[in-house]
């Protein structure tokens, strides 16, 4: 198994309900492929992580780079050998940071909300974002965060997408 960290900036501004979208189809894809994941959403910059099968992933990550709807596509981290899942709960779910109360709520500090663009860069402090924002939502929204093993990720509720 294995598994990519990856940052993506969209070309364009895109609604939180064709983002959701994107996301319940994505899961829907990725549970075929027995992948999982999580991912993170501010300002239009997306942090994804992705596990599962290296073909598979290394697929759904191709499909990424050439989406014509993002751009500055940037792996991160790319991790081989992975023994158990670290985003096992989902095939992929989104958590919406632009709102300073929820990232406070996540996170426990405003300041690098204020710098998110530059930090997100950095692969220790995307994969600790994703981390907790992962921790946070399954607490959230009572999901087992140590979903691990063969089992293929849920298909995420509307209400596991967290916007505030």
């Amino acid at each position: 198994m294995i598994i990519y960290a990856f940052r993506s900036e969209l070309k364009s501004i895109m609604s939180y309900t064709d983002m959701q979208n994107i996301c319940l189809s994505s899961a829907r894809n990725n549970r075929k492929w027995n992948v999982t994941g999580y991912m993170v959403e501010c300002g239009g910059v997306f942090l994804q992580a992705l596990e599962g099968p290296e073909d598979a992933v290394t697929s759904i990550f191709r499909r990424v780079v050439n989406d014509p709807r993002h751009h500055h596509v940037d792996l991160l981290l790319s991790n081989d050998g992975v023994a158990r899942r670290q985003f096992g709960a989902w095939a992929m779910n989104l958590m919406f940071l632009d709102d300073p109360l929820l990232w406070r709520r996540v996170v426990g500090s405003l300041s690098p909300y204020d710098d998110f663009l530059h930090r997100s860069q950095d692969p220790i402090f995307s994969l600790g974002l994703l981390s907790l924002a992962y921790q946070f939502a399954c607490s959230a929204t009572s999901v087992d965060a140590a979903a691990t093993g063969l089992e293929r990720g849920r298909v995420p509720r509307l209400q596991h997408m967290l916007r505030s």
